[in-house]
This record gives structure tokens, C-alpha cells and sequence, in this order.
């Protein structure tokens, strides 16, 4: 429930694996009064990374005019986080987050209490306020996006468990295949994730034919290669490509299937930047689901795709305010 005051903003900050974006929102409408987006600076690890997110969300509230109206700051993490919701327990895609209280250095600087998640459960949120769940009773919103993670509303509650509720990217559906970033092999994150599948498309750039969609996509650079690479050479006919997302949608095919078969919900929203390929993923994806379904759960469920064009996070993240 809302607080009875006049301060009806939060600032939320969304810390991604390779992007930051920070915006004052209004908790009631959704509205984002001001947006500052900036590149994840992975590679100089997480006290940097906090300085340009701190950075940002000074810039947000700046732009917006609006500092007197804002209540609390939320934070949706992409990580694990503890049970109090405090603390970063890691991150596979920045170094050196483990056990720093990020609420805490948040809140000294912006002067007003600061709330994290995980980005999923954040995501799921506020898909489920403002976008494709508004309504559901039981809804699993699934992120497929540089790291995959999914948030669980069960009864009209989002479930946190005891802290590491849907880990859904690391459910292992593929024994014995790619080495995943938690370190084991065939997770749900190693096969169909952003950095997967620019992984993939990387090797087998290796093997591509001289004129190939893929080769001829990247101008035959390694570098270049990234999960929309691989997805617009499989629009455009690449065997290779094909040959990878089939693997990719299966196995996230196959996980939907288990959490659909776990948790009986109403509603599914797929959201993440790879889904926002939905020509290509449903082409793959759609098949693979009517394999590995069980017979009861077909029919049960609404498959939908999440309706904030990408801000599902950020606004989640202030409603965690």
C-alpha cells in the first residue's frame, strides 16, 4: 500500500551486467519523469560500477526536478541478494560485489531509506502493476537478457523464498553442456542468454562459409558478434544461426516447462532483451513447448511478452520503494 503523503516519487537505480539506468518514477502511475542510462563499466569491478550508477541517479533526480516529492530510493540488482535484502551476494558479470550493503551506501547518499531485489523479482513487479500480468494471481515473469533470472507471484504475493527464489536461469536442462557463469554446465543462462549466444555465434564464425548471413553480418569479426547477430542471421536464412537458437529456445523451452509444471500459473511474460525477438524466439519456442509440456499443463496458462518496452525493471525497482 501506497503511504498516505504528498511524496509520491521514488528514484530507481536498475544495476544490469552491462548497462545502468537510473529515473524518478511516479509509484502510482508508473510515469518515469526523468531517465540517465550508462554503460556498466564491468570491467573496472563493482566500486566503479556503484560510482556511475551513484552518478547517474544524482543526474535522474537533477533532470527532474523533483527531489522534495521523493519518498525512498528502490534497487533491483542483477544478482543474487540476501535475505534482507541488503546486501549483494554476487554477481556474475562484475567482480568483487560479494557482501557489500548497497542499500547502505545508497541511503548515505541520497539522504532516504534505500529497498533492493534481484532484477527479476524487480521485473516481475512491475510487470505485474503495469504491464502483461496486471491481473494474474499466479504469474512467472521470465528475463532472458544478458543474464536469464525469473520472479514468482504466487497468490497475488511475490516469492522471494529464502532468499534465492528464481534462480531460473541456472536450472540445469542440458547435463553436460556449456560451461555456465555460476561454473556448472548446461544451465538454462549457458544456453540462451545474450552472452551465450554471441559465445556461440563466435565460434561458429569460425566455421562460417566465405558468404555467409553471419560472416557477411560481422564482416567476418569476432568482435562484432552479439546475440542480435545471431538472431538477424537467422532471419536471414543462416544454417549456423538456426542451428543455435534451436539449441538456445529449446532449452529455455524445457525450463518453462519444468517451472509451468512446478507452479501451475495463470500467466507467463517473457521479457529481456533477446525476447524482443519474438519472431525468431517463437518460431523456435513454440514447438519446443508443445514437446515438453505436460499434457495437463497445455491450455493452462497465458504466454505473453512483457508490455514496458524494456523499463519492466526500472519501474519495479521503484515499487519497491
Amino acid at each position: 500500500m501506497i503511504p498516505h503523503t504528498s511524496k509520491k516519487h521514488a528514484l530507481a537505480l536498475d544495476f544490469g551486467g552491462t548497462k545502468l539506468a537510473a529515473g524518478v518514477v511516479n509509484i502510482e502511475t508508473g510515469e518515469i519523469s526523468a531517465l540517465v542510462r550508462k554503460s556498466t563499466p564491468a570491467e573496472q569491478g563493482a566500486q566503479a560500477t556503484l560510482q556511475t550508477m551513484l552518478a547517474a541517479g544524482q543526474e535522474a533526480v537533477k533532470r527532474s526536478g523533483l527531489e522534495s516529492q521523493i519518498l525512498r530510493v528502490g534497487v533491483s540488482f542483477g544478482g543474487p541478494v540476501s535475505k534482507d535484502r541488503t546486501t549483494v551476494l554476487h554477481s556474475h558479470h562484475v567482480a568483487d560485489w560479494d557482501g557489500i550493503r548497497l542499500t547502505d551506501q545508497i541511503s548515505q547518499v541520497f539522504g532516504i531509506p534505500a529497498y533492493m531485489d534481484n532484477d527479476a523479482n524487480a521485473a516481475a513487479l512491475g510487470e505485474w502493476h503495469f504491464g502483461a500480468g496486471k491481473g494474474a494471481e499466479n504469474m512467472v515473469y521470465i528475463q532472458v537478457s544478458t543474464g536469464v533470472g525469473a520472479g514468482l507471484i504466487l497468490n497475488g504475493q511475490l516469492f522471494r523464498g529464502s532468499a534465492l527464489a528464481g534462480e531460473f536461469g541456472h536450472i540445469i536442462v542440458q547435463p553436460g553442456g556449456p560451461r555456465c557463469a555460476c561454473g556448472r554446465f548446461g544451465c538454462v543462462e549457458s544456453l540462451c542468454s545474450g552472452w551465450a549466444l554471441a559465445r556461440d555465434g563466435k565460434a561458429a564464425l569460425r566455421e562460417a562459409p566465405l558468404h555467409s548471413p553471419l560472416r557477411e553480418l560481422c564482416a567476418g569479426d569476432l568482435d562484432q558478434i552479439s546475440a542480435k547477430t545471431v538472431i538477424e542471421a537467422c532471419r536471414r536464412g543462416d544454417a549456423q544461426a538456426e542451428a543455435i537458437l534451436q539449441r538456445a529456445f529449446t532449452g529455455l523451452a524445457i525450463g518453462i516447462a519444468n517451472v509451468v509444471s512446478l507452479f501451475d500459473p495463470d500467466t507467463l511474460v517473457l521479457g529481456g532483451g533477446v525476447t524482443r525477438a519474438q519472431d525468431v524466439l517463437l518460431r523456435f519456442l513454440e514447438p519446443a513447448l508443445q514437446e515438453y509440456l505436460h499434457p495437463l499443463s497445455k491450455g493452462r496458462f497465458v504466454l505473453k511478452f512483457s508490455e514496458l518496452n524494456g523499463m519492466e525493471t526500472l519501474l519495479g525497482a521503484a515499487l519497491l520503494a
